[in-house]
């Protein structure tokens, strides 16, 4: 009877130890992110991301305008000083300010850089204006090119970060549109974190968005997506709906965000208040916005 009774014993214990195992196995072989929305630091609009992966690398989306290189600074160098991959929508000084600036006056050491580069002579022709915001990160990254690894991506393009996080290139320019032409040259990347994902979609318009949902409709559902052009006047609603997402990550200032450049609510030219219409109407849950200051999310947790 004694016996049997340790036996008994020894089989629950052993039981125990075997799901205490797997339990272990099952969260140490999850991964996730923690994704931070930046701060703008100027008045003017921005749009910029540092995400830290549980397995140790650091990756920048864009990063903003030379006043909001500092505030990314801090979050590199408090994660090793160094970024294993830096992924940029388009060429505007409010998405690559903060990226010149690093690279021309600071030793951080960038592993991997991922940009569509246009033709410089279609600049010239349809945004002559921003000539000298392409110049200088074509400038920037020349200095670059003998330290580090610059990609040139490709239409569905894949990144293996890690295990269980990839990084999906959706649309990239393709010189076929010259409407509305610098934000519509932005490449979307769709970040897979284990079992969710985030879409960033940097300053699509509508004649990018009736790209998107010609050509890749199928993979255009995100759980987060990162509202274009700052949430204004940039994709379309049918693209929003397409994407169907949970959340909403706002590269947004206050005044962009009230449409106020002065005259009070919603008196601006911008459509950031209807946009924010669609999202309710699209059922999403939660809205993080960059006028409320550094913030950090956890996805794929």
């Amino acid at each position: 009877m004694k016996s049997k009774s340790v036996y008994y014993r020894a089989c629950i214990a052993s039981t125990l130890l075997i799901v205490v195992i797997l339990v272990t196995f099952k969260h140490t072989d999850k991964e996730y992110v923690e994704l931070t929305q930046l701060k703008d630091n100027s008045p003017i609009q921005m749009m910029g991301y540092f995400i830290k992966t549980s397995t140790g690398k650091n990756i920048v989306v864009d990063g903003g305008t030379t006043a909001d290189s500092n505030n990314l600074q801090e979050y590199i160098n408090n994660n090793g000083g160094k970024v294993d991959y830096w992924f940029i929508t388009h060429y505007h000084a409010d998405h690559t300010g903060a990226l010149v600036d690093i690279i021309n006056n600071t030793d951080i050491d960038i592993d991997t850089i991922v940009y569509r580069e246009v033709p410089r002579s279609m600049v010239e022709q349809y945004e002559s204006d921003r000539i000298n915001q392409y110049d200088s990160l074509h400038d920037a990254l020349e200095k670059q090119k003998d330290k580090d690894s610059i990609i040139n991506p490709e239409f569905g393009q894949e990144f293996e970060i890690s295990k269980k996080i990839k990084v999906k290139v959706i649309n990239v320019y393709e010189n076929d549109i010259t409407e509305n032409f610098g934000n519509n040259t932005s490449t979307v990347y769709k970040f897979f974190i284990d079992k969710q994902t985030v879409l960033f979609l940097g300053d699509t318009g509508k004649e990018s968005s009736e790209k998107l949902l010609k050509n890749c409709k199928d993979e255009l559902k995100s759980d987060y997506v990162q509202m274009s052009h700052h949430g204004q006047n940039g994709a379309t609603f049918d693209l929003y709906k397409e994407i169907s997402p949970t959340y909403c990550l706002w590269p947004t200032p206050q005044w962009l965000w009230d449409n106020n450049i002065g005259q009070g609510y919603n008196t601006g030219p911008h459509k950031t208040v209807e946009t924010r219409e669609w999202m309710n109407q699209l059922g999403v849950k939660e809205n993080y916005i960059e006028k409320d200051g550094n913030q950090t999310i956890i996805v794929g947790k």
